[in-house]
């Protein structure tokens, strides 16, 4: 029966929650973080997807594949950048040899730079008695093909993914994992007249996609597998 007094009913009853308040706390706390996790997260998918960072893999259309491949086949012999006398301390340093390796290249490059000089022009007046003539010596087949280095460049033409690549010229190896930056190191020049290049690991996936550069000259390969060795005719003005 409710109590009256002065003709006013009587407040209603306050429900106590069961909840304990510290509980309530505790959960509005866990709302707001999840809540600021969830934009972190996207903010942090905006600007890696903005920047590229979220390609993943080689993504080369069968169109330019086959543009990239008969290009390739089209090309001359790419003209490579000689290494000059002064720089050739820095190159040989810088081509990851062993120090063994490296003195034997120096003395290599020093004993076939000297390329025998060509004969003097004579004319009727100065024509020497031929009976007396020493015989000159035959230029070696070292002399002939003598040893020079020239400079390149190995990169990444598309997405810098992890492709690795190896590359083969006289003799001399290296695996370069590919930047779009790119590599620059030296290389003695094949006596074949032709660079190899064998696609070692794909990276991401897609193809491996490799350039060449040397001074101004540059060559796109083609998409390229894991173990496929692709031939660059090469020359040095």
């Amino acid at each position: 029966m409710n109590d009256h007094r002065n003709g006013e009913p009587a407040a209603a009853p306050i429900v106590q929650s069961s909840r304990p308040r510290s509980a309530t706390l505790s959960l509005i706390a866990k709302s707001l973080f999840a809540t600021i996790l969830l934009s972190g997260a996207m903010a942090i998918a905006s600007y890696t997807l903005s920047n590229g960072i979220g390609q993943h893999g080689d993504d080369v259309s069968s169109s330019e594949l086959q543009a990239r491949l008969a290009a390739f086949r089209a090309l001359k012999p790419l003209a490579l950048s000689q290494v000059s006398t002064k720089d050739i301390d820095s190159a040989v340093q810088g081509m990851q040899l062993s120090s063994t390796a490296a003195v034997k290249l120096k003395e290599d490059l020093l004993k076939t730079s000297s390329i025998a000089p060509s004969p003097p022009t004579l004319s009727p007046q100065n024509i020497p008695d031929t009976r007396q003539q020493v015989p000159q010596a035959v230029p070696t087949q070292a002399q002939a093909l003598r040893l020079r280095l020239v400079w390149i460049t190995l990169w990444d033409t598309d997405v810098e993914d992890g492709d690795v690549v190896r590359i083969e010229s006289q003799g001399y190896s290296r695996t370069v994992r590919l930047t779009k930056k790119g590599d620059t190191f030296a290389i003695p020049v094949p006596a074949s007249g032709v660079v190899n290049i064998t696609g070692i690991s794909d990276g991401d996936g897609g193809g491996i996609t490799v350039g060449l550069a040397s001074g101004g000259a540059k060559a796109i390969f083609p998409i390229m597998s894991e173990g496929q060795m692709l031939g660059l005719r090469v020359k040095v003005n």
